[in-house]
């Protein structure tokens, strides 16, 4: 397990179509017109962080990886211990997880994501990314579309769990 780690401000949003590659700008494309609420980074040490950028303190987060290895034809599931932060403000990020660049590219790894505030008072969110784990993804947009490819549920979803 790793340490804790809040920063604040270390993690600006930058639109897609703003990006620079690295060879130069990326390509043209349609604008993104959404700011994201919270997303998930990663920095170039290969720690995993979900940033808040809701316009709010969120008052608890709990943070799980979850996961799979594929090895022939068998499957097995890869589940880390959850992390827990509590009075998160706005533009806060906290770390969440923390990958190696070599031992974890062949694991299919993602994050559970449980957030209590004001305005979410029962929100579960969930990603599974690619081989080698998250690179940034948003999981819920701020006019309250959640992210590409992201689960969403709902508090009956957690009836009859610990």
């Amino acid at each position: 397990m790793f340490e804790p780690k809040v920063l604040l401000n270390e993690f600006p949003w930058v639109p897609p179509e703003r990006r620079l590659g690295r060879f130069g700008p990326m390509p043209p494309r349609k604008p993104e017109l959404r700011t994201p609420a919270l997303w998930l980074t990663r920095n170039q040490g290969g720690e995993l962080f979900l940033v808040n950028t809701s316009g709010e303190r969120l008052e608890e987060v709990h943070a799980s990886p979850v996961g799979f290895i594929t090895c022939d034809e068998e499957v097995s599931t890869v589940q880390g211990g959850e992390i827990t932060y509590r009075d998160v403000p706005d533009g806060a990020a906290v770390k969440v997880d923390e990958y190696d660049d070599y031992l974890d590219l062949d694991y299919v790894l993602g994050m559970q994501v449980r957030i209590r505030s004001p305005q979410h008072t029962h929100l579960k969110l969930q990603y599974l990314g690619g081989k080698g784990g998250i690179k940034e993804v948003v999981l819920l947009w701020a006019n309250g579309d959640v992210g590409k490819d992201v689960q969403i549920f709902s508090p009956a979803d957690d009836q009859g769990q610990a």
